[in-house]
């Protein structure tokens, strides 16, 4: 079972599972300024919605080798992700703006048994 699904992309226990979900949502406030008063505000509207993942892919455990490169070839693409979550809700659509990869525990051929990655996305407005 997916824990959340970025396009085709599959965060899961098994796969590459994120530690924390972190979000953050905005919004825009204009000031118009006043003489001998505080500056007034006004409200503009919804301003970025943005989630980072930090998260562990133990590579010979599920998974394989590859699936932060396919996070790369995914914000490469530059397209429009649809992002739903894993009771199903759909959260509209999404794109990568960050691939973060830290890798660690190396076997004798420097293949890393544990890669951390970082992946920061934004709600996507036409």
């Amino acid at each position: 079972m997916a824990m959340l699904k970025l396009g085709e992309f599959l965060f899961s226990v098994d796969t590459a599972a994120y530690q924390t979900l972190q979000r953050s949502t905005a919004q825009r406030w204009g000031k118009i300024n006043r003489i001998g008063k505080r500056a007034a505000m006004q409200d503009l509207g919804p301003g970025d919605d943005s989630i980072t993942l930090p998260g562990v892919i133990y590579p010979h455990y599920k998974g394989g080798l590859g699936q932060i490169d396919k996070m790369r070839a995914m914000q490469a693409k530059g397209d429009p992700l649809m992002l739903v979550d894993g009771l199903g809700n759909v959260h509209d659509e999404w794109v990568i703006l960050s691939v973060g990869e830290k890798d660690s525990v190396f076997f004798k051929d420097g293949v890393a048994r544990k890669q951390e990655f970082t992946l920061k996305i934004q709600r996507y407005e036409e």
